[in-house]
Parts: C-alpha cells; sequence; structure tokens
C-alpha cells in the first residue's frame, strides 16, 4: 500500500509514480504490455487529476493560465490522426507557441508533443490489440510512418508492434488449457470416478 502525503500535489505524485514505473526496455512479453498500460494509465489519471485541481483551474504561478486550454485538447483528440503543429494549437486558444507550451506544461504536467505522443501510442495499442496491421495503425494514429510508429511504442512499452500484439493476444476461454479430466481408479471391482 502506497501512502501518500496531504501535503504533496497529485499530479506530481503521479508523475513520479509515471517515471519509476514506465520505460523498462529491458522487459518484453506480457509484463511489458502491462509497465506501458500502467504509464498510460498513469498518465491519463496526472492528466484528469491534474485538470481537475483548483490550483490548475486558476491563474498559474505568474498569473498567466489560459482558460482554453481545453480547445488545443480537444482538437488534438479529434485530429490525432492529422500532423498537430505547435504553431495551429496555440493559435486555438490564442497564445504565442512559447506561452502556449509553458501553460500547456504547467496545466497538463507534460509537452504538448510528449501528450500528444502518448495519446497517439494509447490508440495505437489499442488498434494492434484489436487486430490492425502496424502500417495501417501507424497511418490512422498519426505516425509518420511504421518505423516512427515502432520507435514510439518501443520507447513506451520495450516492444515493437508485432511482440506487442503477439503479448497482448487475447488467450482463449479455457486460459491455454484443458480442464483436467476425472481420473478412474479401479477399487474393489467397481470403477468410480475421482477428482
Amino acid at each position: 500500500m502506497v501512502h501518500i502525503s496531504s501535503a504533496a500535489p497529485v499530479p506530481q505524485i503521479l508523475r513520479s509514480r509515471q517515471r519509476s514505473s514506465q520505460f523498462d526496455v529491458g522487459r518484453s512479453g506480457k509484463i511489458g504490455v502491462m509497465h506501458g498500460n500502467v504509464a498510460l494509465m498513469l498518465d491519463s489519471m496526472s492528466t484528469t487529476v491534474a485538470s481537475s485541481q483548483p490550483q490548475i483551474a486558476g491563474p498559474a504561478a505568474d498569473g498567466h493560465a489560459h482558460p482554453r486550454l481545453g480547445a488545443a485538447l480537444a482538437y488534438i483528440h479529434q485530429h490525432l490522426s492529422e500532423p498537430l503543429p505547435l504553431p495551429l494549437l496555440a493559435e486555438l486558444v490564442q497564445l504565442s507557441v512559447g506561452r502556449f507550451v509553458t501553460v500547456f506544461r504547467q496545466t497538463v504536467g507534460m509537452t504538448p508533443h510528449r501528450y500528444i505522443s502518448l495519446k497517439r501510442v494509447r490508440h495505437a495499442q489499442w488498434l494492434l490489440r484489436h487486430g490492425h496491421s502496424p502500417a495501417l495503425t501507424a497511418h490512422e494514429c498519426g505516425f509518420y510512418d511504421q518505423s516512427h510508429l515502432t520507435r514510439c511504442l518501443k520507447s513506451v512499452c520495450g516492444m515493437t508492434p508485432r511482440q506487442f500484439q503477439t503479448a497482448s493476444a487475447p488467450l482463449p476461454a479455457d486460459m491455454g488449457r484443458s480442464p483436467p479430466m476425472p481420473r478412474a481408479q479401479v477399487a474393489d471391482g467397481n470403477r468410480r470416478s475421482i477428482g
């Protein structure tokens, strides 16, 4: 059980947990998938918690937090398969590119580039898990090509797209084993089944 001091801000704790749990490239198989998924879950929780914290919803430390950052986040989510240049995102919230990056980092807890990359990887994981080819997945998630997808996925969960598909393939309903068959035993000339 993890004990969290009430004095520590929750987004910082989640980011700390995220950094300590993710990107163990030496891991493979289902453990690597699990660590990648945990990292993405912590990213999501950090984003959700960060956006719900009262001190973040108000002005940032320098008094310039922008109330329309949600427009940029919504645009990112709706246009994930397209190029998302910083000037376009900054224009959506009427900030300079530098100011947008600063406000985004203060509000969300990571840079816009990192946020977009993690969202794309999360979507790619879903597509790969559901049988899409790596090439199609790369295109649908906004990666430049399959090689770009491979590099990003490998940095998050330590596996290539094919390794991820193999490791995250659902097991059959019987979990890969046949149910145990009752053994027959002959005792006193009577055949009886024992479990």
